[in-house]
């Protein structure tokens, strides 16, 4: 999408070069770009079927493709999706295959990313606690690293 740097939603900074718009703050961006993705997608199903991650979400195994995605919809406007939407979206890793996958261009990462932003702050879905990620990455780390890295570094 090429963008006029006249648009008044538009920071000054955006010039006709820039791939999308410059927004003031992140809402904006993410009221905007939620917006457009709910008027674009028809729920076909494309973005399901050519993700790699399907097969690792119990609830989305012979799911509709179409009923999936209307709940990832309607996660995205604060409602409760289903078990296979939920499970989904939390499992989205963005890998981006489901973006060539998409007829109507609507990027289904990030449609899945801002549902699961919205599950998350509505409470529908768990907020992620990477506590205990984070232990498991430095215990990893040390492996590659010598002691003075691991001074340094950990």
């Amino acid at each position: 999408m090429v963008v006029s740097a006249s648009r008044s939603d538009v920071a000054p900074s955006a010039s006709r070069n820039d791939v999308a718009p410059r927004y003031a703050n992140w809402a904006e961006l993410r009221a905007a770009e939620s917006a457009r993705m709910l008027a674009a997608c028809t729920a076909c199903g494309a973005c399901f079927e050519a993700c790699p991650m399907i097969a690792y979400v119990p609830a989305a195994q012979g799911a509709s493709p179409g009923d999936t995605v209307r709940g990832v919809l309607a996660l995205l406007q604060g409602g409760a999706g289903d078990a296979a939407s939920r499970g989904w979206v939390a499992a989205c890793t963005r890998s981006a295959v489901c973006i060539p996958a998409c007829p109507e261009a609507v990027d289904p990462m990030l449609l899945l990313r801002l549902a699961k932003f919205t599950a998350q702050e509505n409470g529908t879905i768990p907020p992620r606690d990477a506590r205990d990620a984070m232990s498991r990455a430095k215990a990893f780390a040390r492996l590659g690293f010598s002691e003075t890295e691991q001074k340094e570094w950990l």
